[in-house]
């Protein structure tokens, strides 16, 4: 019976042992593969960083130079209003005015020179002659303050157009910041989606490896226990022979005493006494 029990406690050691090696050798294969995906990730997210912080970089620079351009855009804005308010107050009355008095006077003048007239009417075409004299003077200074308006004008002309200029190149540099700049962030979202999945997976490698060290922590410990029943079988074998070692040492000795036999007379009151069961080991 004990026989039985130590092979089928030998027997369960040996299956609960392997079951265990199994579902161990199945953890470490897990726990590699989550180590290989974990390394990937800590790739993909230097990567992920590096991309963010060159994108970051250009919308710093895109900031600048779209302040850049939006001041120019005022200036430009602020040059145009101010052109067209010198322009309306300049307007272009003022030549043609000057023009006609000028004619005026050449008519009175020549009027004096050749045809006679009374000293009230000679009084009267010289102080009209004085009055658009004077209209003429004050509108040679307000045609020269116009033409220093126009120059004006036209320094700001210059200067308007260098401002385009500079719009233009700060317009250009934006779309092509803007460019770059969305590059990196679509760079970054598949770098985030990359590493969203790859994350899943090593939760799952991870649990994978739980679940297996789990199982074989379980079959460890049904070998240990097993081993332990095999220990105590084996154990009490031991015990049993030396009894019946014991046994047999005393039957030899008591038999040599009291009847004095021979050795081989021994053997064969041994050899009766098992047949009989008095003892069971040889």
């Amino acid at each position: 019976m004990k026989k039985n029990e130590l092979q089928s406690a030998e027997e369960k050691f040996q299956f609960y042992k392997e079951r265990r090696d199994e579902f161990n050798a199945l953890a470490r294969e897990a726990r590699e593969e989550r180590d290989l995906i974990n390394e990937e990730r800590k790739k993909i997210k230097e990567e992920l960083q590096r991309e963010r912080d060159a994108r970051d970089s250009i919308v710093a620079l895109m900031k600048e130079h779209k302040e850049r351009k939006n001041e120019y855009r005022e200036k430009i804005l602020a040059i145009k209003k101010y052109m067209r308010e010198l322009r309306r107050n300049s307007g272009n009355t003022v030549e043609a005015e000057y023009v006609r008095v000028e004619d005026e006077i050449k008519k009175i003048e020549r009027e004096l020179q050749v045809r006679p007239h009374s000293l009230r009417d000679e009084n009267k075409l010289i102080d009209k002659l004085r009055a658009l004299t004077r209209r003429k003077e004050e509108l040679k200074k307000e045609i020269e303050k116009k033409n220093q308006v126009l120059g004006e004008v036209k320094d700001l002309e210059g200067e308007l157009a260098n401002l385009q200029i500079l719009e233009e190149k700060e317009r250009k540099e934006l779309s092509n910041l803007y460019e770059e700049q969305n590059k990196h962030h679509k760079r970054v979202l598949e770098l985030k989606e990359k590493l969203k999945y790859l994350t899943e997976k090593m939760d799952e490698k991870h649990q994978e490896y739980l679940k297996y060290r789990e199982k074989a922590d379980a079959y460890h410990q049904k070998a240990q226990e097993m081993l332990k029943k095999i220990i105590e079988i084996k154990g009490e074998y031991r015990k049993k022979r030396d009894e019946e070692r014991a046994i047999l040492e005393n039957l030899e000795k008591e038999a040599k005493e009291k009847t004095e036999m021979k050795d081989e007379d021994v053997e064969k009151f041994i050899e009766a006494l098992k047949k009989k069961k008095k003892i069971s080991y040889p």
